[in-house]
């Protein structure tokens, strides 16, 4: 058992050391490999960095799914109570708070701060309105939602950001959509290049593979040291991409977001797992993809 694992560990660090030895074999082919595909992975990264970034800051503004209906100044508290209990009974409701013209003019002034203007106001000349604040759990409903509560009588107007929501998520949408396209294209680029990079160490251990055939060599063993080479070139692509990610997340968005005050903009530590998993995901599968249809039409292994 030790002998077999002992030999098991020495194949695998001739292949490894293989994998190395074609990777630096052919540098200007794994060099224009390894660019093809950090372009390609910072492509997906940048744009769904700033996806996740426009989405964090979307969080964070108020009453996104929420309607807010005003109410008409001569209902009672009997017409309040029955009007809530038909908004809460309608679908897409997870609830319904009712907030009172006095609760409403407090959330006013601290919105606005010590301001002379509201300090006039009090109970008795408080011009706003009661409301209701009805949250909903679907979006693509909140339409029909909005159609349903602006029907019921006693029910005066209503305001919502429910076109802020559509909006923000047609434009982060559209982004991913423009994000795959051209990671699509720069991956099949990415592949062809990394096939001929194969391609070409294939060309030059020609002999040697003939050798190795001669003497009982596997299939698997032959080929696989051009596997590695693929995976290999893969990893530095992503560690590469990883690098210059960081610099472009914190230097150059962070720059435009914080200059232009368009909203705040999390470390990138918070999303250090989404770039690891985006980055090494395309890396090896270009590589082991790539690598395989290359031995797969020059080997036959």
């Amino acid at each position: 058992r030790r002998e077999a694992m002992m030999k098991k560990i020495r194949s695998f660090f001739y292949l490894l050391g293989q994998g190395f030895i074609g990777v630096f074999r052919n540098s200007i082919m794994t060099t224009a490999s390894v660019l093809v595909l950090v372009c390609c992975m910072l492509v997906m990264g940048t744009f769904g960095l700033v996806v996740k970034v426009i989405e964090k800051n979307f969080e964070q503004v108020d009453d996104l799914n929420v309607i807010v209906a005003y109410l008409d100044k001569e209902l009672d508290d009997t017409a309040i109570s029955s009007l809530q209990t038909q908004i809460e009974n309608m679908r897409n409701v997870t609830e319904v708070r009712f907030v009172s013209k006095e609760q409403a003019l407090e959330r006013l002034k601290e919105k606005m701060g010590e301001d002379d203007f509201l300090s006039y106001y009090g109970d008795e000349m408080n011009p706003l309105p009661d409301s209701f604040e009805i949250a909903f759990s679907d979006p693509d409903q909140a339409h029909l939602l909005l159609n349903s509560v602006e029907k019921l009588d006693g029910i005066d107007s209503t305001s919502d950001k429910i076109s802020l929501v559509e909006r923000v998520s047609l434009i982060t949408g559209g982004l991913m959509i423009i994000a795959w396209i051209m990671m699509a294209v720069l991956l099949v680029v990415s592949l062809f290049v990394i096939m001929n990079t194969i391609k070409l160490g294939v060309f030059a251990r020609k002999s040697e593979i003939t050798i190795m055939r001669y003497v009982g060599a596997t299939g698997a063993f032959i080929t696989m040291p051009f596997i590695v080479e693929g995976i290999l070139i893969g990893i530095f692509a992503a560690v590469i991409a990883s690098g210059i990610q960081y610099y472009l997340y914190s230097y150059v968005i962070g720059d435009i977001i914080v200059s232009y005050g368009i909203g705040t903009m999390p470390p990138f530590s918070d999303y250090i797992g989404f770039i690891a998993a985006v980055f090494g995901g395309i890396g090896l599968f270009a590589g082991i993809i790539a690598s395989s249809l290359s031995l797969k039409k020059y080997l036959k292994a």
